[in-house]
């Protein structure tokens, strides 16, 4: 029988050794601090005014707050018109006007375009952009040269980058256009487009347009 609390040592030993090994210390990851505030705002186009609203995300115990009343506009081109009521921008003459907003020591990281114009209902300028690749290999082409054919942006262009990337800005949201991609020892191709404004209704085309490119004879 004296071979009983030798046998319970045991099993109490097997026991209390995980107990012991979870109770270490283990490694935590750093806390990670809480995000920034930022300051955003989006406009929409209301008839030939353009109607903005600005808000702040992540403030500390409010999460996201409307500051479109107490926000600073701003407009590239005071001559073309201005915020006479906060977030309402009323045009004097036509012309493309760039908007952004400033709220205390925050500055909106993007801004809008639009084509203004007292007698015509305001129109969002937005851009297009993608990439050019050889049709055969699927390759992106350095220098080749984007242009627009057609439309309100008609002579802009663009050269593709060393990974076959192109942007134009100031494309006229809602109208069709021409856009031709060419490169030496490759047959042009043109193709027709329309890209919609980012803000409304879903399910309008994106300004991201992709050309492919076959070898000449």
């Amino acid at each position: 029988m004296s071979s009983l609390p030798v046998f319970r040592c045991v099993v109490a030993a097997v026991v209390l050794i995980p107990l012991l090994a979870g109770c270490r210390d283990s490694p935590t990851e750093p806390e990670q601090p809480p995000p920034a505030p930022e300051l955003h705002f989006y406009c929409l186009p209301l008839g030939v005014r353009i109607t903005c609203t600005a808000y702040v995300s992540d403030v500390p115990g409010r999460g996201q707050v409307d500051v479109t009343q107490t926000a600073t506009w701003l407009v590239s081109d005071p001559s073309l018109g201005g915020f006479l009521e906060p977030g309402i921008f009323s045009p004097q003459r036509r012309g493309e006007v760039e908007i952004s907003a400033r709220y205390e020591a925050l500055t909106a990281r993007l801004t809008s375009w639009f084509l203004v114009d007292p007698l015509q209902p305001a129109q969002r300028l937005y851009f297009v952009s993608g990439l050019v690749r050889d049709d055969a290999t699927n390759a992106t082409l350095s220098g080749a040269t984007v242009e627009i054919l057609a439309g309100y942006a008609r002579g802009s262009r663009s050269v593709t980058t060393e990974v076959g990337y192109y942007r134009i800005d100031k494309i006229l949201t809602g109208e069709t256009f021409s856009a031709r991609a060419s490169k030496t020892g490759y047959e042009p191709t043109t193709l027709s487009y329309r890209v919609d404004s980012p803000v409304g209704p879903g399910g309008g085309n994106s300004p991201f347009l992709d050309f492919r490119l076959r070898r000449s004879d």
